[in-house]
């Protein structure tokens, strides 16, 4: 079976030649590379065009103003190849990942998708503190409810053909719902952990406000619910709870250091069991009340929205 690659990229010239190089350098080499840019003007595309002078086997494809999904969905199409392998711009590819989660595919006919992993790879305190918080360890995953990331998965191009493709209606949370049809279309997937990828996590407050608001901004536009929602609102609920108690009822604002406590005590049990580094556990509960807070801001104004106001 031919096989191909497929990645996307908008302004990722500090991050393409350390890409390039991991994606140049595996075990065993995709038979066709497609890189669809949508409209950088950062040098992105000149760095992959020398790339190509020199000789890598790499296709550059142009699409200004592409969303992840639309430029997914043009990489496949553009590729002659059966099996697709996906991974983003910001992931390194270990060197066998490509031959790892390929190999599955070829191995079973039966197997319609391969869900590969990621690792953070965090270079300060609160990198590894958001690491902690939000990127659970490889054991931790259900590989029957296992939805992967666009950072490491493979399928069958008449898998995703059947899908209907990537949702180019979803910017920012395109992954989940399209795994989502391909279970419902009956597709058959296959776990593997050790396809790995590794990343950045978000290193500002900031950035981490706005990924899993744009997440949960865009599930809640697919009408897509997770338990983490009800959790989050169920936490940012009993704070106002406690706060308006509090204006009629000063004793009431003595559960805050209950709810706190509780708060931090839970996420910090969970940190630790993923990272021995306790400045970063002792970080974690705040990373996590971030993503609470982003997870209602972004999810509730999906929900206003839906799809028309999808960007």
């Amino acid at each position: 079976m031919r096989t191909a690659l497929v990645t996307t990229c908008y302004r990722e010239a500090a991050e393409m030649p350390a890409f390039l190089d991991a994606v140049l350098c595996q075990t065993r080499a995709p038979d066709e590379v497609l890189i669809v840019d949508a409209g950088s003007d950062d040098g992105t595309t000149e760095l992959i065009r020398e790339r190509i002078r020199k000789g890598a086997p790499i296709k550059l494809i142009v699409e200004p103003g592409a969303n992840r999904s639309q430029g997914r969905n043009r990489g496949v199409q553009e590729s002659s190849a059966e099996v697709i392998a996906i991974t983003d711009l910001g992931a390194r590819p270990r060197p066998d990942w490509f031959e790892r989660i390929i190999t599955p595919l070829e191995a079973d006919p039966e197997i319609d998708v391969v869900g590969g992993y990621y690792e953070a790879d965090p270079r300060t305190l609160w990198e590894a503190a958001v690491a902690a918080a939000t990127v659970p360890a490889a054991q931790e995953v259900d590989p029957d409810s296992f939805l992967p990331s666009g950072r490491s998965v493979a399928f069958r191009r008449a898998a995703w053909e059947q899908a209907g493709g990537y949702p180019e209606w979803a910017w920012h949370n395109e992954d989940t719902p399209f795994g989502r049809t391909l279970r419902q279309v009956g597709a058959k997937f296959h776990f593997e952990p050790e396809a790995l990828v590794v990343w950045r996590p978000r290193g500002t407050v900031g950035g981490l406000f706005v990924q899993f608001y744009r997440y949960a901004r865009g599930d809640a536009q697919g009408r897509i619910w997770f338990r983490h929602y009800a959790k989050a609102y169920l936490v940012v609920g009993c704070g106002l709870a406690l706060a308006i108690a509090g204006c009629f009822w000063p004793s009431a604002l003595l559960g805050f250091p209950a709810l706190v406590l509780a708060y931090c005590l839970r996420h910090a049990l969970r940190a630790r069991r993923r990272t021995a580094r306790l400045e970063a556990v002792i970080l974690a509960p705040l990373a996590n009340l971030i993503v609470d807070l982003a997870h209602v801001v972004g999810y509730t104004r999906g929900m206003i929205e839906g799809r028309r106001n999808a960007t």
